[in-house]
């Protein structure tokens, strides 16, 4: 049996929101990071999170062609493995299901190999969503233990990798975890995702001399729960070392062995949701506009929002962007990791708007 290097994590998705803040924070506790990015232009980026008194080296290895992924893990052989690459939006999802497959799906299944054939010592951590649970009814609240029920391209890639995980957990006995986590932003949010169009857009009618063209969105009526990235960050790191984090918070009888039997999946959520609109709502109000909403009738498109000062159009409907398949609300129940884990993260829209707009 192969020995970890202590001390030693990989980042898969370095440049994305999560990588790079992940990256940064591991980085901070001293660790000898290997980080994992695609794209070249973001190479300097990532380096320059390096210090004197740190060690980082960067990869370009691109997740569609995973070979030399899978020679560096069995040459580094990293205690930590974090995968968090992947095309990470829903919505990018239905446009590209063929590459959000891939990149989600396919590629997991090319990372657990490489950890049980090269370096089944190392932790490694799988980047599960919330979107995966779908829709069951207004009143139901998901969990750990919620069976799966995805209905989208991205929610189905998702859900196929979380169970291949668990399978390989269970057969070979490896120290994997799955967080599941809910919509997290922050200013590193990419263009494709609903939060950085619309701060994007309250951005641009501040600096714009004329003209003010109104937000053009989905439906308003979709419910979600949005917190701020840096939290989720710190829950990866507690759901990938939970063995040690519950055994110090006393939630085991004695030290359980550090062994896949040992690991399990985390939920990670704020607990409230809110409204598309109600996002939209906060956004203009960060921005400096106030809005009143017209949101009676059935019809979503019959809903939309004006500019209190003059009562011109600022949000309006486009059926163009209205998806049958989207869930109305996923509420979810972390109380999982922040009783055992002792997670805590922060609520409100505020929190990673005002990130957003800085």
């Amino acid at each position: 049996m192969t020995n970890v290097q202590p001390e030693t994590a990989m980042v898969i998705g370095a440049s994305g929101q999560d990588g790079y803040f992940l990256t940064r924070s591991l980085l901070a506790e001293g660790k000898l990071v290997h980080a994992i990015i695609r794209r070249p232009e973001a190479l300097a980026e990532i380096a320059a999170l390096s210090t004197s008194a740190t060690t980082l080296n960067v990869h370009l290895i691109d997740v569609a062609e995973p070979a030399r992924l899978v020679e560096l893990i069995a040459e580094t052989q990293p205690e930590e493995v974090y995968n968090l690459a992947g095309q990470s939006s829903v919505a990018r999802s239905f446009s590209e299901p063929r590459l959000t497959w891939l990149t989600n799906a396919e590629f997991v299944s090319v990372m657990l190999e490489a950890i049980r054939l090269h370096s089944p010592r190392s932790r490694f951590y799988q980047a599960s969503s919330t979107e995966m649970f779908g829709a069951g009814g207004s009143e139901i609240v998901y969990s750990e233990e919620s069976p799966l029920n995805p209905q989208s391209p991205y929610a189905n890639a998702k859900a196929a990798a979380h169970s291949l995980c668990r399978s390989y957990r269970e057969a070979y006995n490896l120290r994997i975890a799955c967080g599941i986590l809910a919509n997290h932003e922050s200013r590193r949010r990419g263009k494709h995702f609903l939060t950085r169009k619309i701060v994007d857009h309250v951005a641009a009618i501040r600096t714009a001399r004329a003209s003010r063209p109104p937000l053009k969105v989905g439906n308003l009526k979709i419910r979600r729960d949005w917190g701020f990235a840096p939290d989720y960050v710190e829950g990866i790191k507690l759901v990938l070392r939970q063995v040690a984090t519950r055994a110090a918070r006393g939630f085991e009888a004695r030290s359980p062995d550090d062994e896949g039997h040992a690991y399990r999946d985390y939920t990670l959520s704020t607990g409230r949701t809110h409204a598309v609109w109600e996002l939209i709502d906060a956004a203009f109000a960060v921005g400096g506009y106030a809005l009143d909403w017209q949101l009676e009738g059935a019809d979503a498109v019959s809903w939309q929002a004006r500019f209190r000062a003059d009562g011109e159009l600022a949000v309006q409907v486009d059926p163009q962007l209205l998806r049958l398949a989207d869930p109305l609300e996923i509420r979810v129940d972390s109380s999982r990791a922040r009783r055992e884990l002792g997670w805590s993260p922060r609520t409100g829209l505020d929190v990673f708007l005002r990130d957003m707009f800085s």
